[in-house]
């Protein structure tokens, strides 16, 4: 029979073991992210998930990435349901206050428009959409802000129906990234079929972000690729 000294003695120990135990379980999950992409995802997208995959297993974390239409990907990952987006344009926390920029490029993407007819001419820009038919990805927000207004674009649920649809004459551009664009042109095997139009419609980088509960984890993640990328 335990005495009343030795009594007091274990539970002391029985609560301290059960905090350590609490405070395990929340480092479990502190230590496993789920990040957000869309689209059918580029090798740009793909070299970005491995970089992050490794910076973060650098940090002891491990992360899972969902693949979500793309302004439902935004919406998951600002309310924190979702822990941050693999990688978009900068000044997205002015529209999702809840998602933190990492100040770190990850890449460089030219945003570019394929077209049946490989003599149309867009060299004013994201202005030259104004006087086209286009057609691209809902949920693209760097095409999305800085088409806003015009008349001539229209958003499908996916890439290819977007493809589709300028096969079937409705729109004279696809506007997409680069890479992913030359990737569904080869996948479809429209090579002969569809040109890609230079020069870029834009050309920017490509950022990180988290969502602000992340936040020191944020400023570790930040530190580390700046070390990384110094030459």
């Amino acid at each position: 029979m335990i005495s009343g000294k030795y009594c007091k003695k274990f539970t002391v120990l029985s609560i301290v073991f059960a905090m350590l135990l609490t405070h395990a379980a929340s480092q479990a999950e502190e230590e496993s992210l789920r990040i957000t992409t869309f689209g059918n995802g580029g090798p740009m997208e793909k070299n970005a998930a491995i970089y992050l995959t490794d910076a973060y297993k650098k940090l002891g974390v491990k992360i899972e990435f969902v693949n979500l239409p793309g302004n439902r990907a935004l919406q998951e990952s600002n309310s924190g349901r979702l822990d941050g987006e693999l990688m978009r344009k900068a000044g997205l926390s002015n529209e999702y206050p809840n998602l933190m920029q990492i100040p770190v490029a990850l890449a460089t993407t030219n945003t570019v428009a394929f077209a049946l007819d490989k003599n149309i001419a867009l060299d004013k820009g994201w202005a030259s959409l104004r006087e086209h038919s286009f057609s691209y990805e809902t949920g693209t927000k760097i095409i999305e802000q800085n088409t806003q207004g015009f008349t001539t674009g229209f958003a499908e649920l996916n890439i290819k129906a977007a493809f589709k649809q300028m096969l079937n004459r409705h729109v004279e551009l696809i506007v997409i990234d680069e890479n992913t664009g030359l990737q569904l042109v080869k996948e479809m095997g429209l090579e002969n079929t569809v040109y890609m139009l230079t020069p870029p419609v834009s050309t920017i980088p490509l950022y990180h972000y988290l969502h602000k509960k992340h936040a020191v984890l944020a400023s570790k993640l930040e530190a580390l690729l700046r070390k990384q990328a110094q030459p």
